[in-house]
């Protein structure tokens, strides 16, 4: 009587099914942190040059993460590089940020914000003091609101697209700086883009 062929037990089944999974997740996490990477590094550039442009008007902003660690200056500021000791896809939060005297734009900043949770997503959001209130029982408090600029899961993100709509943020900022009239950008949010949260601190 020829032998019959055992049928698979459930665990090579699932083992499969298991290694199957495995791969797909592991491709699609590798596409996604590649991307991620070149998204960092063209941002975090963009933000450099805009940096250097506002400081020769004395406008002051700061970057995080620093770019002293991500940036190797051959002559400092104009001329530089990327770092290739520095992990971009490590990166998931961006902050470019006011550090004007003026004291209703401080804390006016973009933030660049990577969140993973089923599957990654990039969000860029402007933050904005609306002033200060008093709590009776914990005193005063600073308000914030962030309006969403952009906001799409990595697989279909697009930098040039982000990159269009900090072109007109930019601009609009620096006029106000210029103008010392920051009504120009907080109109400027307002009219064009999604209120977020609110929050304080």
């Amino acid at each position: 009587m020829p032998a019959t062929e055992q049928p698979k037990d459930w665990f090579s089944k699932l083992e499969e099914q298991l290694s199957k999974k495995e791969k797909e997740v592991m491709k699609d996490s590798s596409q996604t942190t590649g991307k991620k990477s070149e998204f960092n590094k063209r941002i975090l550039t963009d933000l450099w040059q805009t940096w250097v442009r506002f400081n020769k008007q004395n406008i002051h902003f700061t970057i995080d993460p620093p770019p002293n660690k991500w940036l190797e200056f051959t002559s400092y500021p104009e001329k530089f590089q990327l770092s290739n000791d520095f992990f971009f896809e490590n990166v998931s939060n961006i902050t470019f940020k006011d550090t004007a005297g003026e004291v209703e734009r401080v804390g006016d900043n973009l933030k660049i914000i990577y969140k993973k949770e089923e599957n990654e997503s990039i969000s860029a959001m402007f933050e904005f003091s609306e002033g200060e209130k008093y709590d009776r029982y914990t005193g005063w408090h600073r308000y914030f609101t962030q309006y969403i600029l952009y906001q799409s899961p990595m697989k279909g993100a697009k930098v040039e697209e982000l990159e269009e709509i900090l072109l007109n943020v930019f601009a609009k900022w620096y006029e106000s700086q210029l103008r010392r009239n920051r009504d120009l950008i907080i109109e400027e949010i307002k009219k064009n883009y999604t209120k977020g949260e609110t929050f304080i601190e």
